[in-house]
């Protein structure tokens, strides 16, 4: 009996602790608390592959809120990127809000960082097996946007292009199953139906639409 709670226990810590560092499906695994990143300015080649022969780096530790910070080698405050999901892409540093919904390529310039939006045919190129919809997609007069379903599961990603921002947004539905992750405009649909996208504390916000079929 007691290995059987031990056992459960285990298994309920498991579950409290997954994060986007385990964001699943995605080969891109976000930069962990406390791992070290490196960047070269006249390159702009961004790398997590540290040294000892590594003189200067970053160390991603927790700072305020969702948000992590970034220390230089000397440990003083260099940087935050305001992405809660950063990960290292073709020698870039990506990130991903989930207040702007958006990714980022983020560059170290003069002490301070740069940040340039992606654009929907980079993401996609980032994660190919994932439909990205925009929310400029959607209807204007009744923000419905509808997808078809084939065979297996459904990976969307709704990427804003828009300049307005999504605080306390979130995927519900009574008749779509679907797994929404901790990075709020992914998820994955299993079941045609529909999904509404709104706020969860602001019953006059607006709300998109999604009918997978």
């Amino acid at each position: 009996m007691k290995k059987f709670l031990l056992f459960i226990l285990s298994c309920i810590t498991v579950i409290i602790s997954v994060s986007a560092e385990h964001f699943p499906d995605s080969k891109y695994k976000n930069i962990k608390n406390n791992e070290k990143v490196s960047y070269d300015s006249s390159t702009n080649i961004w790398s997590n592959k540290i040294n000892k022969k590594t003189e200067n780096y970053f160390i991603k530790t927790k700072g305020f809120g969702d948000f992590y910070d970034y220390l230089d080698s000397n440990k003083n405050y260099a940087f935050t990127t305001e992405c809660e999901y950063e990960f290292i892409y073709n020698n870039s540093l990506i990130g991903y809000s989930n207040r702007d919904m958006k990714f980022y390529e983020i560059s170290y310039i003069n002490g301070g960082i740069g940040k340039r939006e992606l654009l929907k045919e980079e993401v996609q190129k980032i994660f190919p097996n994932y439909t990205i919809i925009e929310l400029s997609d959607f209807t204007k007069s009744t923000n419905v946007y509808k997808i078809k379903k084939h065979i297996g599961e459904l990976k969307i990603i709704l990427l804003n292009n828009s300049t307005e921002t999504y605080d306390n947004f979130h995927f519900t539905s009574g008749n779509a199953k679907f797994t929404q992750y901790d990075l709020r405009g992914f998820l994955t649909v299993s079941k045609p139906g529909m999904i509404q996208f709104s706020s969860t504390t602001d019953n006059n916000s607006i709300w998109y639409v999604l009918l997978v079929r």
